[in-house]
């Protein structure tokens, strides 16, 4: 080969490696669109958090968040900041899409750190599972209809947890 020849395959190479061998790019992209891309925290009606024992309920009544079936008064700035993150939250990357890795990632049907149910003002509901590995930093999540795995901040899963007495309205006094 004529070394003109090899210079330009060279060139052209190079060209088709930028073009389609940029996976920070794609992985970039993923990043920037939340979850819910046209939904805010004021949209859900509500949400329900669970670990492996116990669930705790939110909804909204005028309005307001309140916990369980007998309505008591919620932490309101806590839960509102709580709601907001997880209907806006980005993932920062795919981590997998093999069903036999769920567990890995403990976003598993049966194994998993929260699991989230979201509900619209508009009916539509969503459960998110969400994974914390104790050996590795990073968290996961994935929506139980779907393969995808998702890396997303860590400090969302210390802020969920399902003891009521930790969600509820300071007592006045």
């Amino acid at each position: 080969m004529k070394p003109k020849n090899i210079l330009y395959t060279a060139f052209i190479l190079f060209i088709l490696t930028l073009l389609t061998g940029c996976s920070a790019t794609t992985d970039q992209q993923v990043a920037a669109i939340p979850l819910f891309p046209d939904q805010h925290g004021w949209d859900l009606k509500q949400l329900s958090i669970s670990d492996a024992d116990t669930t705790l309920d939110f909804k909204r009544v005028n309005c307001v968040w309140v916990i369980g079936d007998d309505n008591q008064a919620s932490d309101e700035p806590r839960v509102t900041a709580l709601a907001e993150k997880l209907v806006t939250m980005a993932p920062q990357g795919l981590a997998s899409i093999e069903r036999d890795r769920y567990n890995d990632f403990k976003v598993g049907d049966g194994n998993f750190t929260r699991k989230v149910i979201l509900t619209f003002k508009d009916k539509r509901s969503y459960t998110l599972l969400i994974g914390k590995p104790s050996i590795t930093k990073p968290a996961y999540i994935r929506f139980t209809d779907k393969n995808q795995v998702f890396r997303v901040e860590e400090p969302l899963i210390s802020q969920i947890k399902v003891d009521a007495g930790s969600w509820r309205a300071p007592e006045e006094g």
